[in-house]
């Protein structure tokens, strides 16, 4: 029995049905542990594979779901492994229908996570307010949306056009897009544009670059081609509707601008965000909303300037959390102080948005896609 638990811990077998079903029947729990062993390796295999070729494909599918199979395999383990340890050693009873529980309750949530939760957009309303706002701006509303990653989507567009509905019915004066439109390459967009163009603000729709719109996560054979795939990008943009902020700024209204800043983050992240100059066309006293993609911009430059509200995404909240009874966890918290919401220095905001799509991990557990609508004030 021990050498079978050991292996299962090695290669992140399920612990909990492995030991339980070892203590009634060693037969079955070897040959259980055998097969999970054995589907976790496959599908470790498929995606050690699919990211070491770093293609410039638009084709996911086989590297996503072997992510999803391998989570589905690993985190129910890890969640349920103390008590199911303590089972072994104690042979307490109550220990075992406690690991089943946990085990069966992660499961469930990643089972869900992948068939529906990716598709739950939420909506989330925050109202701010400010003092320097120009009084005849007061009330505008300003949707944002972020990281839409349109390659992992597979061209399911009947699965995306309801959150394009839900974005439409907000009726925003303006509409913001706040960074990673694709995984890698421009490709991925085709097909998506008469959807994305479908998408409607009152006054204008604004966006920003994010980390993986610049193709540094694929090989290229030279550098033209690289740049090649940034500029059709760009063009893309424009094509769906946007005006590409490119460490730019526009004048909205007098005495309120939009700034917009290339992705900047904490290395080993890009950092083409050129934030001094982008301020530098912009008066001291005016109201800025910034849209720079990486949160971690705000503490490392945006604090202490002129900009009062600085709209981001990035992080996705890792796809996996808590936001309930009271709580909000996710482990990209250890990486990211500032993941996901709104968070205040001073009388400077930020505010984080969860993510639009999906990258990696073909789902969201407990923190689910997101439209977020902004009603600003003067106060």
């Amino acid at each position: 029995m021990i050498p079978l638990i050991i292996l299962s811990v090695f290669v992140g077998s399920e612990i909990v049905l492995v030991s339980g079903a070892v203590a009634v029947d060693p037969f079955f729990g070897g040959l259980f542990g055998g097969i999970h062993a054995f589907l976790l390796l496959i599908s470790i295999y498929v995606l050690a594979s699919s990211f070491r070729r770093r293609n410039q494909t638009t084709n996911y599918k086989k590297g996503f779901n072997a992510f999803g199979t391998a989570i589905l395999l690993v985190v129910p383990a890890i969640a349920s492994l103390l008590p199911a340890l303590i089972f072994l050693i104690t042979g307490y009873a109550m220990l075992w229908y406690i690991s089943m529980g946990i085990w069966g309750m992660f499961s469930l949530a990643i089972v869900y996570g992948i068939l529906r939760g990716r598709w739950a957009w939420k909506v989330h309303n925050v109202e701010l307010k400010f003092e320097n706002l120009p009084a005849e701006m007061d009330g505008t509303t300003v949707v944002q949306i972020s990281d839409i990653h349109i390659g992992s989507f597979f061209n399911l567009y009947h699965k995306v056009k309801p959150a394009i509905d839900k974005i439409n019915d907000l009726k925003a004066d303006y509409l913001v897009f706040t960074g990673d439109l694709v995984n890698n390459i421009v490709a991925e967009v085709n097909g998506w544009e008469p959807l994305l163009q479908s998408m409607r603000a009152k006054k204008g729709k604004f966006s920003i670059l994010g980390n993986h719109d610049y193709g540094d996560y694929v090989s290229w054979e030279n550098d033209t081609l690289k740049s090649n795939n940034l500029n059709e990008l760009i063009e893309k943009h424009r094509e769906i509707g946007f005006t590409p902020l490119l460490n730019s700024s526009v004048e909205l209204h007098p005495e309120f601008y939009l700034l917009g800043v290339e992705n900047w983050g904490v290395a080993p992240f890009r950092q083409s965000g050129k934030l001094e100059e982008t301020l530098a066309e912009v008066p001291d006293n005016a109201f800025k909303l910034l849209l720079s993609h990486d949160p971690s911009h705000f503490d490392e430059q945006v604090v202490g300037t002129t900009v009062d509200l600085t709209l981001s995404g990035h992080t996705h909240g890792m796809q996996f959390g808590i936001e309930r009874f009271g709580l909000k966890w996710s482990p990209v918290s250890l990486r990211y102080k500032k993941w996901a919401g709104l968070y205040t220095v001073g009388k400077q905001f930020l505010y984080v948005n969860r993510g639009f799509g999906y990258l990696g991990f073909p789902g969201r557990v407990g923190i689910y896609p997101e439209i977020t609508h902004i009603v600003l004030r003067r106060g």
